[in-house]
């Protein structure tokens, strides 16, 4: 009995890389357009607007955290964090169970804006795609969700 063995997937060409390149930065504009405008609306700075969303989705969340979810260095984290306490989109609060520790969390404003920022994103999505088909759509996702998830 022979043992046979996976073939090794092969590297990408130069010419599907620039393809890639050039689909991905029409791609992403996309989303800036829509990010830029919900955050144009409430004045927020990209890095604002992906720490708000982060602490809306995680309410009581630490800043180290954010800070490692979105890898920035922790005096950026702050200064986010600050500039968000200012504009009264994100509140500050000492747990009791860890008076060192600053639990962050979404004010009921700071919940009005990510309900925009989410608004956006669905609304780009939603552009991108009605110009597929059904079944063309459905591989996207997979595609998509399949590169977003490999680790290496």
């Amino acid at each position: 009995m022979t043992k046979t063995t996976a073939k090794p997937a092969t590297e990408p060409t130069p010419q599907q890389i620039e393809q890639l390149t050039r689909a991905f930065e029409r791609f992403t504009r996309k989303f800036k357009v829509a990010e830029a405008a919900a955050a144009a609306d409430n004045a927020l700075n990209a890095l604002d607007a992906q720490t708000l969303v982060f602490i809306g989705d995680n309410p009581g969340c630490l800043m180290g955290d954010v800070a490692r979810y979105l890898n920035v260095a922790m005096t950026t984290m702050s200064s986010a964090i600050d500039r968000l306490v200012k504009k009264a989109l994100v509140e500050r609060r000492r747990p009791e169970d860890n008076r060192r520790s600053v639990a962050l969390t979404a004010t009921d404003q700071g919940k009005g804006v990510i309900a925009d920022q989410v608004a956006g994103y669905r609304a780009a999505c939603q552009m991108m795609l009605r110009s597929l088909d059904p079944t063309e759509r459905n591989e996207l996702i997979r595609l998509t969700e399949k590169i977003a998830d490999n680790e290496t």
